[in-house]
């Protein structure tokens, strides 16, 4: 970061000292933006308005937008939170599955017809080819079908979001 200096400004007319610790780049870029606002702000009324007006008004719409902008970054954070929360949670369904596959078995021997056919239309569905509810179906017999099979104890929530990380094509077995 660059020492704090003084630089001098022309904003609508008007000379200003300021003391920023900014690139020269960067500073043209913002008192350009401003005097560009500001002549935007001015020319969308009839009568003459003074250059405090036009600030005002500038000042009002940069705080509007830095507003909307900490919105949307808040909105984006909990987004992100959630993506933690459901790999965290993928990450230990896949490790309880590793866990109760026997050590003998390899994933080739685990598999069955359902989950191949299911692979095969998850990984080369074309729009149209099945509906979504059929691929639905298949999932839930298939993981019916697993549980009966393998004594596989996992609660309607967990077959869900197993069945929804199969249709976002997210499932690596």
């Amino acid at each position: 970061m660059e020492q704090k200096r003084k630089i001098t400004v022309n904003i609508a007319g008007t000379n200003l000292t300021l003391v920023t610790d900014e690139s020269d780049t960067f500073v043209d870029a913002v008192v350009s933006m401003v005097n560009e606002q500001m002549t935007a702000a001015r020319s969308h009324t009839t009568r003459v308005m003074p250059p405090i007006n036009a600030a005002l008004l500038c000042a009002i719409d940069a705080c509007g937008e830095r507003l909307k902008a900490e919105k949307r970054i808040r909105n984006l954070e909990a987004q992100a939170s959630l993506y933690e929360v459901t790999i965290q949670n993928l990450k230990e369904e896949l490790a309880a599955c590793k866990d109760q596959t026997p050590a003998d078995e390899t994933p080739a021997q685990n598999t069955d017809d359902g989950f191949t056919r299911l692979s095969d239309m998850l990984r080369n569905s074309t729009p149209g080819a099945e509906g979504a509810d059929d691929k639905v179906k298949l999932l839930e017999n298939y993981l019916e079908n697993r549980k009966t099979a393998s004594g596989d104890s996992r609660s309607r929530e967990e077959k869900i979001r197993y069945i929804e990380s199969l249709l976002r094509g997210n499932d690596k077995n």
